[in-house]
């Protein structure tokens, strides 16, 4: 049927109306271009503040490296059996999961250097971390509190849910040279010497101008300072924010030197325990780990040895100019 020409029809929708309020600002923050200038400053002063304390301490380190070596072969290694320990491994090494390559991949862990720490006086290095059951190791791994839920879930009930894919593997063996955070004693030989060593004189007036208390900068003296050092909760910051290695990887670099082939540790996440095993360090033939648990056809490595560390070492990560010679 035709429409009748010239006549209107009338609109299948009300006309919209633009409004014509202006929109609305939201104002952040505002500062000016002396706040930016004190802003970088500070940010200047407190990379150099640092960098001295590490930069500053590294030639004491050395003078007393024979000292130091000496101090920490005195400590008897202990031997750790392992029956059903827990190893997670990312997605991405799940079929080398006795491989220490993740190890190496950004700043590394708590007691290895990763290929991002790019002050490091040492070189990247590997380990491989195991806890003695799952929850201890899957609360280090997503750096869960014991205290800590997720959305009223525990880790066992966490694991079924999507996120983050990972493989959970048992291992058994035996490490026969590992270095005990916490075995009596284990430390105070080291705390005499590094007692002998000083602050640079130049901290203090970096100290003054960012407003930092004295004590905000010290010399470890005691076990128990040492011991909270390295295992602070916040260890990353020196490595991610000044590129430079946190206390607990100085303080492995001198206990690989010392030729221990791992360091055992209280878990920071719970009542548990957790090993670190440089697979490049490996010199006892009794030191063997292996997968619990049968494994699918394309897994190469099912255990590690001294005869087949060189290949689970993961320095394939690592730029050419890092890699050992």
């Amino acid at each position: 049927m035709k429409r009748p020409r010239g006549k209107q029809q009338p609109p299948a929708h009300p006309p919209r109306h633009e409004s014509t309020a202006a929109r609305s600002i939201l104002e952040l923050d505002r500062f000016s271009s002396a706040d930016v200038e004190r802003w970088s400053r500070v940010s200047h002063d407190l990379d150099e503040y640092n960098d001295l304390l590490y930069f500053g301490v590294e030639p004491q380190r050395q003078r007393y490296k024979a000292a130091i070596r000496a101090a920490l072969e005195s400590v008897d290694p202990v031997a750790v059996d392992l029956q059903g320990w827990v190893r997670l491994v990312t997605f991405q090494f799940s079929l080398s999961p006795l491989s220490a390559a993740g190890s190496l991949t950004d700043v590394g862990g708590r007691f290895n250097v990763g290929r991002d720490v790019d002050k490091s006086m040492q070189s990247p290095w590997p380990a491989l971390y195991i806890a003695e059951d799952f929850e201890t190791a899957f609360r280090e791994k997503f750096q869960l509190a014991s205290t800590e839920t997720c959305g009223g879930l525990h880790p066992e009930e966490l694991a079924l849910l999507p996120g983050s894919s990972f493989a959970s593997l048992q291992v058994d063996g035996h490490i026969a040279r590992v270095f005990d955070l916490e075995a009596p004693g284990s430390l105070v030989a080291l705390c005499k010497v590094l007692g002998k060593m000083k602050l640079p004189q130049e901290i203090r007036s970096i100290q003054k101008r960012l407003r930092l208390p004295p004590n905000h900068a010290y010399m470890v003296r005691t076990p128990g300072r040492l011991m909270q050092d390295v295992m602070a909760p916040n260890w990353r910051i020196a490595p991610v924010q000044y590129g430079l290695p946190a206390s607990g990887q100085i303080l492995a670099s001198m206990i690989r030197e010392a030729g221990f082939e791992g360091i055992r540790y209280p878990s920071t996440k719970g009542d548990g325990h957790c090993v670190a095993l440089f697979p490049d360090r490996i010199v006892s033939e009794q030191t063997r780990l292996e997968l619990h648990d049968s494994a699918p056809a394309e897994i190469k490595h099912r255990v590690l040895s001294m005869d087949n560390a060189e290949e689970l070492c993961g320095w394939e990560l690592l730029r050419p100019r890092q890699r050992p010679n």
